[in-house]
């Protein structure tokens, strides 16, 4: 083998074992980053919540909240000094990328003018979720603190298990196709309607870095109500 040859090798072989050892740094951080996610406290307590528990409202539509993460990563360095809190590493830590994830799915009351009317809390203040259940929906809600507290507060108003709920969420977020790219709300409804023909035009709200699609107690895409509240 030549000198050139072998210089060429040798160049080769530190790139390659530069990207493994790489690999292995990201795959322990991004390991870290689930451990201190879900081995944590994330249970939600209700006499904690400002809006309180309402049992006796009725489920007439749902709404799916969808976030765009990298927004909701900023808000979080920006409250913390630039750092990220460390029940936040695993969607906000660098060590994967985000974009469109679940916010919650949300039984809703037609007739609500506030949060506080919105069927909320019904089976009130509830055990937390074992980390088996909660690791199985983070890819699509990165967030222990997020999917225990959607839960909670939404998804037992309609769902008689944890599982049910967030299968049925995520049912619905795999069915959309999203944007790789923050728009601003109009060019966020016209792509959607454009590249989600199952949405038939349908009114959706949003705000700056939310959206939101609303359906039927069948499941079937609906315009949101244009005075709704989360």
């Amino acid at each position: 083998m030549t000198q050139k040859k072998l210089s060429h090798l040798s160049v080769f072989v530190v790139l390659f074992m530069g990207l493994v050892i790489a690999g292995w740094y990201f795959s322990d951080k991004q390991q870290q980053s689930l451990t201190a996610t879900i081995s944590g406290n994330y249970d939600t307590v209700m006499k904690y919540d400002k809006y309180g528990p309402n049992k006796k409202a009725p489920v007439d539509y749902y709404t799916l909240a969808l976030s765009w993460s990298p927004a909701f990563c900023d808000l979080q360095k920006q409250r913390n000094d630039g750092n990220v809190p460390k029940n936040q590493l695993y969607q906000c830590g660098g060590f994967q990328e985000f974009g469109w994830v679940i916010h919650g799915l949300w039984p809703q009351n037609a007739k609500a003018r506030r949060i506080s009317e919105h069927p909320r809390f019904c089976k009130g203040d509830l055990a937390e979720l074992p980390e088996a259940t909660i690791e199985q929906y983070l890819p699509e809600s990165p967030s222990a603190t997020l999917l225990q507290g959607q839960w909670e507060k939404h998804g037992a108003c309609a769902f008689d298990t944890a599982d049910e709920y967030f299968a049925k969420q995520k049912e619905l977020f795999l069915a959309l196709s999203l944007p790789k790219f923050q728009l601003n709300k109009s060019e966020l409804f016209k792509w959607m309607r454009n590249n989600n023909p199952q949405l038939n035009g349908a009114y959706m709200g949003a705000s700056k870095s939310e959206l939101f699609i609303c359906y039927t107690k069948e499941w079937e895409p609906m315009d949101c109500p244009r005075n709704r509240y989360q």
